[in-house]
């Protein structure tokens, strides 16, 4: 994919190596699977709005990388980290932001259904989903010819995606899946498509007073 940064704004260079944040998340998610190797759901991790407002607060960071089965564990952490690993030009603390703020809206959303009170939340097909719609922004922003029109053509089909399963409550070919998926709350994905989207976005359009240069000839958020 070739994408021109013709100036220092918010992106790094194309050439950006994957970065130690990658293995960290990766390592988070394999650790938090871990029972389901002996066929048991991380339940102390699953997000449950009654625990988490008697203290259990880690529920909130936790249920992004808990999963149902090792099939819903190889769909949603392996779209995940594909996405996440796409990002690397808006480097580490960058993407770890997007990535971030598409899980946090995707955790916001879910609360809009009763669905998140009676079962819980899980999973990184919200935050997935937000990093599909902030791909797409930067290809469509920051790429040219067929790139640009790839990433326009992504960002389309996942909003839309994502706003027709809001609408009907109903998640895209969960009928059809080879294993369990657990019962998917299916506005989680517009609130990470949500997320994803608002985080780049201000990221795009920070004030170029924000930015600064890092030691690598990129630029960084000054702190």
């Amino acid at each position: 994919m070739s994408v021109c940064a013709p100036r220092a704004t918010y992106r790094e260079g194309r050439s950006a190596p994957p970065g130690a944040d990658l293995l960290v998340l990766a390592a988070l998610i394999a650790w938090a699977s871990l029972p389901l190797l002996a066929g048991r759901v991380p339940l102390g991790l699953v997000y449950f709005p009654e625990l988490v407002a008697e203290g259990e607060r880690w529920r909130i960071l936790t249920h992004a990388f808990a999963h149902v089965s090792l099939y819903h564990l190889a769909l949603d952490a392996g779209a995940f980290l594909m996405l996440y690993h796409q990002l690397r030009p808006l480097g580490a603390a960058r993407r770890m932001l997007v990535a971030a703020t598409a899980a946090a809206g995707s955790l916001a959303a879910a609360h809009l259904g009763p669905g998140i009170y009676e079962r819980g939340l899980c999973g990184l097909s919200g935050a997935a989903h937000g990093l599909m719609a902030a791909t797409g922004l930067d290809m469509a922003f920051a790429g040219s010819g067929r790139a640009r029109s790839a990433g326009m053509a992504s960002l389309v089909l996942v909003a839309g995606k994502s706003l027709i399963e809001a609408a009907t409550g109903s998640v895209f070919f969960s009928d059809f899946h080879l294993g369990s998926i657990g019962n998917p709350i299916a506005i989680c994905h517009l609130g990470g498509v949500l997320g994803g989207a608002a985080a780049w976005t201000g990221l795009r359009f920070a004030p170029r007073k924000a930015l600064a240069r890092d030691g690598g000839g990129g630029t960084l958020l000054a702190k």
